[in-house]
This record gives structure tokens, sequence and C-alpha cells, in this order.
């Protein structure tokens, strides 16, 4: 499916499924107990005293992050504008008053964030008894109904809430006071009553929202701090973050917190534990990918994680035949969507199943459904069958690129579903896959823009085959350039740093972008890079296990399908890896990293490192609009290459030379025609050819050969000078007894033993896992034919 298209038209429709929880469980937190990152939605910040930036560390308790920005969102010029060097405050609190820039914990909250919790200790420390106030009487729109989720959760923690239409007159008794942006203003006798409030040691509670179409009515908000003489006002403006967010960005999130406030301990709160097991009866199974359950007496859907089925007729407008390899035919896939959801029907109906989650992945998508594993009985008499993976094994679905952590076991299972033509992939035929978008470099675009730099500074310009126009500029960054590089090369370890998400799916016309990006060749500049870098044959491998799937920078295999598809009409295999070893990156020529939100391991860096060592490329590419922690990360990877290659702390922008108008995503044609990179890409010249050799047959094992098989084998060996992909390809005797290989990819130069017997499969050993002797010791053929079926080398004895 189109995930962004189709993610934006689902909003409406699971928003209403997911009201009106009422369970309570244990909430996402840090493994230290501190509660993890907030989301502040339509959020303003605060100000000074003096209406100038608030920087009293004494007084802010949370921070925006450093990659947020504010703006004056409504355009009235009352709005502050932080300066890029000052973090940008959204809690203060002073003398039991705390202003919170957002609402924070109305109802439709994701309340796995814990933003219930971080409200919940702010009242604790600042209260001292039981009622709350809430007022009601200066035309809010954030009444208390808007609240009842929290409210509830309060009530459960000892808390008495009320609402009020007379705040003022109702104050005596009540030990704290909520006031949400007012649309009528406070009179003085209102705003005496609450000074003497807060002077008598009751707690106030100030929520704010941002300016966005001027809802906030701020100067109401503050006349409230300004008769309480409170060293903090907020600012008529919204704060954004591109980088850490909720989804969009104005739904900022922050772990940025001042440890001086008692604010920030896990709680108890109402999101469910990730860690936890649910036992829940299905009630309803909507389609292939997605059924509903009774969870605590509330329906939730469920998003089925690591899978994707075909999109049934009534969704077929979000179909992508570029995720189905060697599908182009849309009814054939409805056809299966149909099959798909009675299968479910089949397999879940009525059942009671287990719910898990993954640890990679969060509890909810971005809509509220829950993404989890669903454990059934399928007649073992226990719940030990797990349905996400079935449907990939059975033909039903595809995997889906997320970092889910069982990534590798379920693409193993798509892998033999396609080889097998099990389910819809009986109609997979990769191999007629028509060329698409092959031609000449013209012209690349690169959206959201860093350029590239050495360890030490500037790039030699011998390194660079693609600039940025001359019309382009460099914000940011300590490395500046006459002609920005956006592209630097390595040849001598393998390696390309890119300043661009060049294959990035979201600037497809398809997906809504509103230029149409397919007359740029960006698909055939990163193919011939890869070719140009790489000895190896095989998979393009993209690293998805890395945070690249739901950060707003970096790609996994799913945000990049339509250079799946290039690749596929090229003859090339395009997949996901999340775990990267040794073992995983062997079938691959090359291997993509997008700007990673986690950084590697050792393990991790050594596998990587290794696999360029054995010949294959890696690409390196990265954003302008990213993290300083995710650009470190990704520069640890290329010094752990042994390249000094770097991406710069920069953003590349152009007024002139650009897509549909904007400077963001810059078009250039500034070519280094040194660089053999820029005609059409040419797979008879890439190296697809290795020359299988039969190095040795030993067919007489020493004594019995029933008793001996492991020592009955042949010895391949790859004479060629490039590596030589062996997947499916088969070996076999004259009496047809047949040996199909796995994925498996025999270096230039290398060799491999097939032995008859059982054992572990390595990069140097195979085994036939056969019962019985396979070569004749009186004489035989041994033939091998690739995965088409031409034979390829025969060798009698």
């Amino acid at each position: 499916m189109r995930r962004r298209s189709f993610l934006s038209a689902l909003a409406t429709a699971t928003a209403a499924a997911t009201g009106g929880r009422t369970f309570s469980r244990r909430a996402l937190a840090s493994t230290d107990g501190r509660l993890s990152a907030l989301e502040f939605d339509s959020t303003a910040s605060l100000l000074d005293a003096d209406y100038a930036e608030l920087t009293d560390e004494t007084i802010v308790a949370v921070w925006a992050e450093d990659t947020a920005t504010n703006e004056d969102g409504d355009g009235d010029g009352y709005g502050v504008v932080y300066a890029d060097s000052t973090p940008i405050p959204l809690v203060a609190s002073e003398r039991g008053v705390v202003g919170f820039g957002a609402m924070l914990v109305d109802d439709g909250t994701d309340w796995q964030r814990g933003n219930e919790e971080f409200v919940l200790n702010v009242w604790d420390a600042e209260v001292d008894g039981e009622v709350v106030l809430w007022d009601e009487g200066h035309g809010q729109y954030y009444a208390l109904s808007e609240f009842s989720e929290f409210r509830a959760y309060a009530e459960d923690n000892g808390y008495d809430v009320r609402a009020t239409s007379d705040l003022a007159a109702d104050l005596d008794g009540a030990d704290a006071a909520v006031v949400t942006s007012p649309s009528a203003a406070f009179g003085s006798d209102e705003l005496d009553a609450l000074a003497d409030f807060v002077a008598a040691d009751g707690a106030l509670f100030l929520h704010d929202q941002s300016d966005y179409e001027n809802y906030d009515e701020t100067a109401n908000l503050n006349d409230v701090p300004g008769r309480l003489g409170l060293s903090f006002r907020f600012n008529d403006d919204q704060v954004l973050d591109e980088i850490r967010n909720g989804g969009q960005e104005y739904e900022p999130t922050t772990e940025s917190f001042n440890d001086d406030f008692d604010y920030f301990a896990e709680h108890e709160g109402l999101g469910l534990d990730p860690a936890e097991t649910y036992t829940v009866p299905v009630t309803e199974v909507l389609d292939g990918d997605t059924v509903a359950v009774d969870l605590d007496g509330t329906e939730e859907n469920v998003r089925v994680l690591g899978m994707d089925t075909p999109e049934t007729s009534s969704n077929s407008q979000y179909e992508r035949t570029q995720e189905w390899e060697g599908i182009e035919d849309t009814d054939h896939l409805e056809t299966w969507a149909s099959r798909a959801t009675d299968f479910g029907k089949a397999e879940l109906g009525g059942e009671t199943v287990d719910l898990r989650f993954d640890p990679n992945e969060p509890v909810r998508d971005a809509f509220g459904r829950l993404l989890g594993y669903v454990h059934y009985d399928n007649g073992s008499g226990s719940r030990d069958a797990l349905y996400n993976r079935r449907c990939v094994a059975e033909g039903y679905a595809r995997v889906y690129d997320s970092g889910f952590s069982k990534h590798e076991s379920f693409w193993n299972a798509e892998a033999a579903a396609r080889a097998d033509g099990v389910g819809l992939w009986a109609e997979s035929a990769p191999e007629n896959s028509d060329p698409i978008r092959n031609r000449d470099v013209d012209d690349l675009f690169f959206p959201k823009a860093a350029s590239v730099r050495a360890a030490d500074g500037r790039i030699d310009g011998d390194r660079v085959p693609v600039f940025a126009e001359s019309t382009a500029g460099q914000e940011g960054g300590d490395v500046s350039y006459d002609r920005i590089p956006l592209v630097g090369v390595d040849e001598a370890v393998r390696v390309a740093v890119i300043g661009g998400e060049l294959v990035d799916e979201s600037y497809e016309a398809d997906e809504g972008y509103a230029a149409d990006t397919s007359t740029f060749e960006n698909f055939v500049f990163i193919t011939n890079l890869i070719d140009s870098l790489s000895a190896r044959t095989g998979d393009v491998l993209v690293d998805g296990g890395h945070g690249q799937f739901g950060a707003t920078f970096g790609l996994s295999a799913e945000d990049a399908a339509y250079y799946g598809r290039y690749l596929e009409g090229q003859g090339i295999d395009f997949e996901g890896v999340n775990a990267l070893t040794a073992d995983n990156l062997s079938r691959g020529r090359a291997l993509i990293v997008t700007t990673p939100a986690e950084e590697f391991t050792r393990e991790e860096l050594d596998a990587v490192a290794g696999f360029a060592e054995d010949g294959g490329a890696v690409i390196l590419v990265g954003t302008g609009w990213t993290s300083d922690e995710a650009r470190g990360n990704l520069n640890a990877v290329a010094s752990a290459l042994g390249t000094d290659l770097q991406l710069s702390a920069d953003r590349v922008t152009d007024e002139a030379s650009n897509v549909d108008d904007d400077p963001t995503v810059l078009a250039t044609t500034d070519f280094d025609d040194r660089f053999d990179l820029f005609d059409a890409y040419d797979r008879s010249e890439s190296g697809e050819e290795g020359e299988l050799t039969i190095v040795e047959i030993h067919e007489d094992a020493e004594g019995d050969d029933w008793d001996n098989l492991d020592d009955e084998y042949v010895v391949f060996g790859n004479d060629g000078d490039s590596a030589l992909d062996l997947t499916d390809w088969q070996v076999r005797d004259e009496a047809e007894k047949t040996y199909t290989f796995p994925a498996f990819v025999l270096d230039a130069g290398a060799e491999v033993t097939l032995y008859t017997g059982e054992g572990e499969d390595t990069q140097t050993e195979l085994y036939w896992d056969s019962g019985s002797p396979v070569w004749n010791n009186e004489g035989d053929t041994v033939y091998v034919s690739d995965a088409d079926g031409t034979l390829v080398v025969e060798e009698s004895y």
C-alpha cells in the first residue's frame, strides 16, 4: 500500500475506533525508571516576564529538543522567535504555578508516551490535597469533558477533579486549579482571587496551546502570571520539530528534562505494557492483516505486525504493484486480498488469541491501532502458532519492512514462498519485468540535502562526482564551499557518502508529491555508483534495523519501493535487512545505510566492514534534516569502514535550481564526467557473470559410503573476476538427484564444498542433507544449472 497516503486517509476512521480507552497499564518508560520522550501536540513556548527569551534554568522544567524551532504561526507579529542557540522552554514552574505550552493530556493522547504520568507527577509534587478545580467559566474549548480519560486516571490516583463555571467563588476549599486557554479575559477580582489562592499555597496549572489559526488566546492567559508576578509568560507562537516528533512536525517530542524537578519518574499509566502478553478474544477479522479484539472491555484494532496483505477492492487505490516482486496485475492482488481475509477469518474468527508486542516497534501506529503479534491455537492445544508469519509462509502476505525484531525469520519465509510459487507468488515473474526509467543521467534531485566532507575538512574535488549548482547555499556546519559537494567516493574501501535521500518514494507523484520526479535519473545514478564500487553480484540491501522506518529521516526498504521496481527491471533484487550479520550480508552486492536513528554495535560494524573487504559496496545516505546523534551514527559507520568521508552538519538549499519551487529539494546537473556514472545502467557490464568451475569430485567416501556421507563431496570454484550469485542454482547427478543452492554468493576466487551429508551451512561449506550417497563410485556426471534452468557446467568421471 502507499504508506503515507493510506495512513493519512485512515486517520479519521481509526481515531474513532481507538477513543474511550479506560484500561490502566504501565506506560512505556526508559530502562532507568525515568519517563521517556513526552509529546507536546500543538504547543506554544514560554517567555520571560519581559516577553523575551526565557533562559532562567531554575524555573524551566522541560525544553524542546535542539532540533525544534518556533514560529509566529498566526502571523500577527506577536510571537517571539527563539535564536537557534537558545533552548525553547515548554514547561515552567515557579511558586506552585506550572505553565504548560500544550494541553498534554486531552482525550486521544497517545498514552504510550507517558504524558499522563508526567502531569500526574506535577500534580503530586505541587498539590497539597485532593480537590482540583477545572475552570470552565472563561469560554474554554478545552473543558473538563475533553479530558475524561485523564480525569478518571487522576481520580484513580486520589484526586477529586471538579468542573467549575465560577472559579473565583469555588477556590475556597480547593487545593489546585487548572486553567486552559481562556477565550474570555479574567476580571480583576478573579485575578486577585487567584493571587490570594496561590499565596495560600494553592497550586495552579496553566495550559496554553499553539497560535495556529489564533485559537490560543495567549493574552488572556498571560494576565494570570502577570498578576501573580511570575517570571514566565506564554509565547504567541507554535513550536515545530521536523526531526523528533509524534508523526507531524507540530507534535514535537522531547526528553530534555530538568531533573531538579521531581516530575519525571515512572508511574502506573494508561498505556499498555509492551512486555506483557494480553489474552484477548477476536471480535472481528477486518482483513488479512487487521483484526479487532476486545481488550479490557474496549474494542481495539490490531494491525498484524511485520506483514502486509494486498489491499481489498475498497482500498485498491492504495495498492502499489512496486511492493510485490514480479507482480503487475492488480486484479490478481485483489483476488488474493479476498483470500487473505478468508484465511484470517478461518484461522482467527471467534478465537481467543495471545497479543504480544515487539521491542523494536511502538505499541501503536500513528493512528492508534495496536501493532502486535497474534498467537493462536492452530490445533495443537496451545496458542503457539504465529498468525503473522503463517500469512507470509503460505503466500497471503509479503514482509512489511519496518524495524521489527523477527524480520529475518519473516524474510526467510517470504523467500521460500516466492521460490516455490506459493499462494499469490505463483504469478510472480520478476524476470519478465520491463526496465523503467533507465536512461542517461541528465539531472538529479537531492531532497533536504547536506554537503559531504572529509574528516579533517573540505573534501578534494577529485573525489566528488556530483556538486550542487552555483546558486545553492549552505546553512550551518563548519566547512564551507564555493562549489558544494553532494556525493563523495572512496574507491579504495568501496564506500560512497551521498548528502540526500535519492530514492525516497515520498517524492513520487503517485505518492502525492506535487511534481513528477520520474524525469530525474536518481535511480540510474545510484545503481551505477553501486556497480562502480562493488566486486560482487547479488541483491541491493537496505538497512532497516536502526530506527530508519520510524524516523522522519532515514529510509527502510518500505520507503523506497519505486527504486526496488527499477532494480527489478534490471534483474536485481532489492531487499531490506535488519540484522547486519555476515550471513545476511553475504547475499548482497551492496548495502545502503540511510541516516540511522540508533547507533551500530561493534559486531555490526565489523560485519559491514567485512562485507566491504569481501567486495561489497556500502552507500551511506544522509540528509541535512536530521539530529546530531543520527548524523554521528552515520559518520561512525563511515569511520569503521576506514574512510575519511563524512556527512556535513549543514543544510544545502537552492532558491533557483530546485523541484516544485521548493529550495529544500535542490536539482543539479553539475557532474564530473570523469566518473563513469552518468550513462544508462548497462547490466551486461555490471560484472554479473562469474565463472563456475568444478574443482574436485570426491565420490568415494572412506569406508561405507552410507556411514560417511560427509566424506562424499564436490568442490566448486569461481574463476571469474566478480562474485557469482548461486541462489536457486541446482546440482544434480545422472539419476536426477537434485540439490538447490540457498541464498548464496560465491566470491571471485573463492571455493565452496558441497557435502552429501548433514551440517550447518557456511560461506565455505554447504550440506545436501541427503540421507543416502549421491555420487556413483563407478562413474557419474555432475550437472549444474542456473536459476533459469540453463546448464552452466557439467563434468563426468
